[in-house]
């Protein structure tokens, strides 16, 4: 994947954490204990300064609906653009 590609991914995915959590008074730490990790970790991710990693990332999809659509809505975007490409690693029908 190109940067251009992921970056959107990113983008999209921060923009999902801070739409549930940035309002919200203690919203750094209660996104800290949904992921869990630190809650340093939860502020960088907030203002954008990095991403959660993949297993912060399945934490939070397991305890927060809303992330979790937003990143099978992104699988669902990529999987619609490669409709007719076949994953290198799997077996030709």
């Amino acid at each position: 994947m190109s940067a251009a590609t992921v970056a959107p991914v990113r983008v999209r995915l921060l923009e999902a954490i801070k739409r549930e959590f940035a309002p919200l008074r203690f919203g750094a730490e209660m996104l800290a204990r949904a992921s869990q990790k630190s809650p340093r970790s939860a502020r960088n991710w907030l203002s954008g300064t990095n991403a959660p990693d993949a297993e912060a990332l399945i934490e939070l999809m397991a305890s927060c609906n809303s992330i979790a659509d937003e990143v099978e809505r992104l699988v669902a975007e990529r999987r619609k653009a490669r409709e007719d490409t076949q994953c290198p690693g799997s077996p030709l029908n």
